[in-house]
């Protein structure tokens, strides 16, 4: 039994032991899949959207009817006010009443025309105290108005040209927003796994040049090697214990960075484990071109800026000559002592307003506004002619540089494989006494800065593989359209 007890013991230890010393290991692919899970990059990205969303939504909702209820419930005014005599003359007397009043209506914006139509109701009761108490009511049971400007500029029109690309452009930026948050993670993560490669490279030069610095000593004695060539060891492995600590400094910050970008615990110690094979595929460039033109953000960015181009000359060409407002109205009302009487026999209301503007000289002033702004056009025009043109160019750079990235890895790859033999080659022969220690310290640089290299090359494969995705939205390794998902 007490065997017992001990090996249960021993084996709760084993399992807190191996818990404590337990790392998250991450590949590529699941930094990726974190990074566009509960990070504040992926939220940022969802709620630009969201904001984006719910404009495009309030302008569709605000072309639907409205109906809006208004109440004065009361209004009590007590004071000294003038009235008008029977006998036509005036005096101030103190008066005080109370009014009370409510209405509903109905209006409905005419985009196509720039005006709106509305149909109310309302009701109005007023209390008179003093000498006399008095209480009379005033109802208008039905109205109805248009409000029409006339040669105005007309916002509705360009709104509802407008707005629908506004929403285009959102989603199709927020496509774009994914993929930027797919490369800011491949970043980090080579970051980190270009400061371990290095650090487990210092680790090794640490370890090395002590024991070339141990046996330089012993032939330094036996009078082998002259005493330059033993400072020079002893110097490079100084400079290999400066290295080891800036390395070990850098790979700490290097994951913590990745950790906070991913919303791990600082605690959490991971480990990051790199796929050697990449993807084997080529970027069709002239597909690459046309998905480009089909999907990227800037193409309807390109469309809005010539269309808000030619509502701000439109607006400057309307606000400088003749319009008019029209108000048109009619409606039944009655007013009577009691609530009941206000509602019969009611009798009709009629309004007719036209209000005009025409503006006689200003000095050329909107002559010169119109022209201003025919010309800020014209300068949009030819921007947005330039944009297109350099992003045409952008596509076929980066689908180019795309294709040759998989032969930029595989010669990497070699060139590590070789670097590594060569060291190893190097320094036996360094160890036996057939080899110079400037011919060691090549192989040892040449091998240091053939893993970089091979790092370096993965980082900038992916880092192209999502910048040609992002560019195009379209996944060329999949062969189909990277879509964002809708809004419930």
């Amino acid at each position: 039994m007490n065997n017992f007890l001990k090996n249960s013991f021993l084996l709760i230890g084993l399992l807190i032991v191996t818990n404590s010393y337990s790392q998250l290991k991450l590949t590529l692919e699941d930094v990726i899949k974190m990074a566009h899970g509960e990070t504040i990059s992926a939220k940022t990205v969802t709620n630009t959207f969201e904001n984006n969303y719910w404009r495009y939504y309030s302008y569709k909702r605000s072309f639907l009817p409205s109906l809006t209820f208004n109440g004065t419930l009361p209004n009590l005014n007590v004071g000294i006010s003038e009235i008008t005599l029977p006998d036509g003359t005036s005096d101030f007397v103190r008066r005080s009443q109370i009014n009370y009043s409510a209405s509903l209506q109905l209006a409905q914006a005419i985009p196509w025309t720039g005006g709106d139509i509305f149909v109310s109701a309302d009701m109005a009761r007023l209390d008179i105290f003093g000498i006399t108490n008095r209480t009379s009511y005033r109802s208008a049971p039905f109205y109805v108005g248009l409000r029409q400007p006339i040669m105005k500029f007309n916002p509705y029109k360009w709104q509802n040209k407008i707005e629908p690309l506004n929403f285009e452009e959102a989603k199709k930026r927020s496509v774009e927003q994914n993929e930027d948050v797919s490369i800011e993670a491949v970043q980090l993560f080579f970051e980190v796994v270009n400061n371990v490669a290095r650090f487990d490279i210092a680790k090794i030069n640490v370890a090395n040049s002590d024991t070339l610095f141990k046996i330089s000593q012993g032939r330094y004695n036996l009078g082998k090697i002259a005493e330059s060539e033993l400072l020079q060891i002893e110097l490079t492995l100084l400079n290999a214990e400066r290295t080891l600590a800036q390395s070990e400094l850098d790979v700490v910050v290097s994951k913590q960075r990745l950790k906070t970008f991913l919303a791990i615990s600082p605690l959490e110690e991971i480990e990051l484990i790199v796929d050697e094979t990449v993807p084997q595929f080529s970027v069709d460039i002239q597909k690459a071109v046309k998905m480009a033109n089909e999907n990227r953000s800037e193409i309807i960015t390109f469309e809005k800026n010539l269309m808000q181009s030619e509502r701000d000359l439109e607006r400057a060409k309307r606000e400088n000559s003749f319009n008019a407002d029209l108000f048109l109205s009619y409606g039944l009302t009655q007013s009577a002592p009691t609530f009941e009487g206000s509602l019969d026999n009611p009798l009709d209301q009629q309004t007719v307003n036209l209000g005009i503007s025409v503006p006689l000289y200003n000095w050329g002033l909107n002559k010169a506004r119109i022209k201003q702004q025919r010309a800020n056009s014209e300068l949009i025009n030819i921007q947005v002619e330039q944009s297109k043109n350099n992003f045409e160019r952008e596509i076929f750079i980066q689908a180019t540089q795309f294709n040759l990235m998989n032969k930029q890895v595989e010669i990497a790859k070699k060139s590590m494989i070789v670097a590594e033999k060569r060291y190893v080659v190097s320094k036996q022969r360094f160890l036996i006494g057939k080899s110079d220690i400037l011919t060691f310290n090549n192989s040892l640089t040449e091998r240091n800065q053939a893993v970089n290299s091979y790092n370096q090359t993965l980082l900038q494969y992916w880092v192209f593989y999502y910048r040609i995705r992002k560019l195009t939205h379209y996944d060329f390794e999949a062969n189909k359209l990277i879509e964002l998902k809708e809004i419930d």
